[in-house]
């Protein structure tokens, strides 16, 4: 998040696309979206508009505060949920373990999301190790 300024948060490569901030806001959503499956056995999405934070200080409140509630709320409900069965929002029924290893697909997908959008208004999106790939080859 440190490598977004604020003028681009509310920016889109399109008209019918989510915004940064949109991205960091359903990130944050989509962990307590995804928390209620193993709590409820039910699929239920906030939103990911202003109202879950309008600046960059507020969405990062957000992103904190909903891994704080996923975090404690797996280790409350413990790891016999994981062989239970849940249902996607296909309806088709699935382990709920494989629920589990989507989240941090889903964040990782959108992450890449934001760094082609930080690429897109000339700006070096942070290296996941901290090196380029270029970088690596010469160590």
């Amino acid at each position: 998040m440190k490598a977004i300024p604020d003028e681009l948060l509310e920016w889109k490569p399109s008209e019918d696309k989510f915004s940064i901030g949109d991205l960091l806001r359903h990130i944050a959503s989509a962990r307590l979206m995804f928390l209620g499956i193993f709590e409820h056995g039910s699929w239920t999405y906030t939103g990911h508009d202003t109202s879950n934070g309008a600046s960059l200080e507020e969405i990062s409140n957000y992103l904190e505060s909903s891994q704080t509630k996923l975090t404690e709320g797996l280790l409350k409900i413990g790891n016999d949920v994981l062989s239970k069965k849940v249902l996607t929002l296909h309806g088709h029924e699935v382990s709920a373990w494989r629920i589990l290893m989507s989240i941090p697909e889903h964040e990782i997908h959108h992450r890449g999301q934001i760094s082609a959008y930080l690429q897109m208004n000339n700006i070096e999106p942070p290296q996941i190790f901290g090196l380029k790939i270029e970088q690596v080859k010469t160590l």
